[in-house]
């Protein structure tokens, strides 16, 4: 069942409301409002209970739309991260390189916040190589002692 479908159920019922009190208030006799009140009353809770199955099937479709964005979103992060390998260095630090080109490492700190952050060389005799986000250093080089 879609809003549309829920949406119209509830404006037939708010109708027959209508016309059924329009009856109710024209010259009737004291058995037939009775029994009228009686259609109304129910009538007001099946149009109560059509307007919360409305509220709640929209949550759940905001809800659905929220899930498959996230869902998305994971997809896409996967697909990126695919692209590179945990590997240590010839510096000996653990970094991810990417398995393309141009050949660049990547800080792991940050790819587990889901972010990509290509290292930069210091270009000191050190061999670290520095992330500019979270400002890590990681001695992808060996040290060169000259």
């Amino acid at each position: 069942m879609d809003f549309a479908t829920v949406t119209s159920a509830y404006e037939g019922l708010k109708i027959g409301k209508s016309l059924l009190k329009s009856i109710y208030d024209s010259r009737v006799e004291a058995d037939a409002k009775e029994k009228i009140d009686e259609v109304m009353n129910q009538l007001g809770e099946a149009q109560d209970t059509l307007f919360s199955m409305r509220e709640e099937l929209f949550r759940l479709q905001s809800q659905n739309e929220e899930y498959r964005k996230r869902l998305t979103d994971d997809e896409t992060w996967s697909k990126k991260v695919e692209q590179y390998q945990l590997t240590e260095t010839a510096g000996r630090a653990i970094v991810y390189e990417y398995l393309g080109n141009p050949k660049h490492f990547v800080c792991p700190s940050c790819i587990e916040k889901k972010t990509i952050q290509i290292l930069q060389d210091n270009r000191t005799s050190s061999g670290k190589y520095r992330c500019v986000h979270c400002n890590a250093e990681f001695p992808i080089k060996p040290f060169h002692r000259r």
